[in-house]
């Protein structure tokens, strides 16, 4: 593996703490999340999902790292809201993953996706939740969302029944 390669894309990914996420900034939030804290935490939730799923911590690891990269493209085209991408093309797959195609190659599948997609998804519904503290639309984006795996249907129904501020119990 090129290593000077290898140090630019590490570069290049850092990039993403800068880029926020453009869709929040559409309907006023000042200062939304970026990129790389999405990246996060759809991490997290794709290994649940893979997990309770599949009862398979290595499937659940693979499909973690597919969702920590699955943005990886927008440190270069930044987060493309859907109205932009009706003007902009983009290329389907990004050449910063050459340095790891051969690795993607032996990892993905497509139980694997599904899982990346519907974590993607929850992401996007725990942080409109969260937003819609502040703004009301915020739950604009996730009136349509269908998931593809029972796991994070389950796990949707109950974060729309909870507070995300559960830790006021405690208060």
């Amino acid at each position: 593996m090129d290593l000077k390669r290898l140090v630019k894309l590490i570069h290049e990914i850092g990039n993403l703490k800068n880029i926020p996420r453009s869709g929040w900034l559409k309907i006023g939030i000042k200062n939304p999340e970026s990129v790389a804290e999405h990246s996060f935490r759809t991490a997290i939730i794709a290994f649940f999902i893979a997990y309770l799923e599949t009862r398979d911590v290595e499937k659940a690891c693979k499909a973690t790292f597919l969702a920590l990269i699955h943005d990886i493209h927008e440190s270069r085209t930044l987060d493309l809201h859907k109205l932009a991408k009706r003007y902009v093309k983009i290329k389907d797959e990004p050449d910063q993953l050459s340095l790891i195609s051969n690795l993607l190659s032996e990892i993905e599948d497509e139980e694997l996706k599904k899982f990346v997609r519907d974590a993607d998804k929850l992401e996007l519904l725990f942080q409109a939740k969260e937003y819609s503290e502040f703004i009301n639309s915020a739950m604009i984006y996730v009136k349509k969302l269908e998931f593809e795996s029972s796991s994070a249907k389950k796990i949707a129904e109950v974060c729309k029944k909870t507070d995300h501020r559960w830790w006021l119990d405690f208060e």
